[in-house]
């Protein structure tokens, strides 16, 4: 194939990828409020929608830079069969778990079918940039990318226990009532959420393109033109409208029953974690941060009432994100892509 055409086949696939993201992990993000009954399937689809969009445009390049950084294949078209293996092997990742209902990373499977890739067409781990922390908790490379995933549901855990607590110790002598205006609420926490993911998981897509497009000799700087952002963005809008209700099931309801406290809490916590990796270049998952923030609501309120078993499966499923999906992508370069 010609380098035009697997800059477009890289482009396409990058696209897709965000759809399965939007239905994947934008699933998460629609379900506590549809949990609690804030807002209906509608309102929270197209609201979750409009704002995802918004974080494409608008959320920086942080994010995009880091993807950017897990490897150091010479930027030119070789590269390019690569990316295209990647981006398969998480996009297959992703529909399989669509199918069986699990929120997993989408993040992570990005991140795995890279580095299988790389590792794959290396023939080992010469082009991996591992990075390291040094004093000043900078880190780079996979260190980056494993650091953020690794801290981010815990930091979720933690904001939602202490913040629920927090909520109850303010709202001690309100009457039922409050649960209306904790509704209203939702429209503006979910609308954060929704925002800072799409600003945090639309850059992974676009670093990528960005890989494509150095490496087909288009460009040499590290700033996202405006097409990308805006196709990103409508990518990410078209896979959320196709929500999967499995995984809102399984968020919303499938871990701790949710009442609109919660639903608010939640989102406040969720968002607050994605947004501040969205401006320091961590690539989070929204699907961790949340489940783990709805795990620190319940851990909270009635640890008994936590179904840790749906909380296993989950467990699970992002812990073996990275290695299958990595798999899957060194297995389908040395078999199919090699030959590119």
């Amino acid at each position: 194939m010609t380098t035009e055409a697997l800059l477009v086949l890289v482009i396409a696939l990058s696209l897709l990828f965000t759809f399965t993201n939007g239905f994947q992990d934008g699933s998460s993000v629609c379900a506590s409020a549809i949990a609690s009954r804030a807002l209906s399937e509608m309102q929270a689809v197209c609201l979750v929608a409009g704002m995802e969009f918004c974080g494409a445009l608008l959320g920086g390049s942080a994010v995009a830079n880091t993807i950017r950084s897990v490897c150091s294949y010479p930027d030119t078209p070789s590269m390019l069969p690569i990316l295209i293996d990647g981006l398969l092997a998480a996009i297959t990742w992703n529909f399989v778990t669509k199918r069986i209902g699990l929120p997993s990373s989408s993040t992570h499977a990005l991140v795995g079918g890279i580095l299988g890739s790389v590792i794959a067409a290396g023939r080992g781990f010469q082009y991996v940039v591992w990075g390291h922390v040094n004093q000043t908790w900078n880190a780079f490379g996979v260190c980056k990318v494993v650091e953020s995933l690794l801290i981010s549901p815990l930091i979720g855990f933690v904001a939602g226990y202490l913040m629920l607590n927090l909520m109850i110790l303010l709202l001690m002598r309100a009457s039922s009532h409050v649960n209306r205006l904790l509704k209203q609420f939702q429209w503006f926490t979910v609308s954060l959420l929704a925002f800072a993911h799409g600003a945090n998981d639309t850059q992974k897509a676009m670093g990528v393109i960005l890989l494509a497009l150095n490496a087909s000799g288009l460009s040499h700087n590290h700033m996202i033109p405006l097409w990308v952002r805006v196709l990103s963005g409508a990518a990410m809008a078209c896979g959320i409208i196709s929500l999967a209700p499995s995984i809102v099931r399984k968020v919303g309801m499938g871990i701790y029953k949710l009442r609109p406290l919660h639903g608010f809490v939640t989102q406040l916590a969720s968002a607050s974690v994605v947004l501040t990796g969205s401006i320091t270049g961590g690539p989070v998952s929204a699907s961790q941060v949340i489940s783990s923030s709805v795990m620190g609501i319940g851990t909270s309120e009635r640890i008994k009432g936590v179904h840790w078993l749906v909380a296993k499966d989950m467990l699970l499923a992002w812990f073996l994100t990275i290695p299958c999906s990595g798999l899957l992508a060194a297995v389908m370069y040395i078999t199919v892509f090699q030959w590119l």
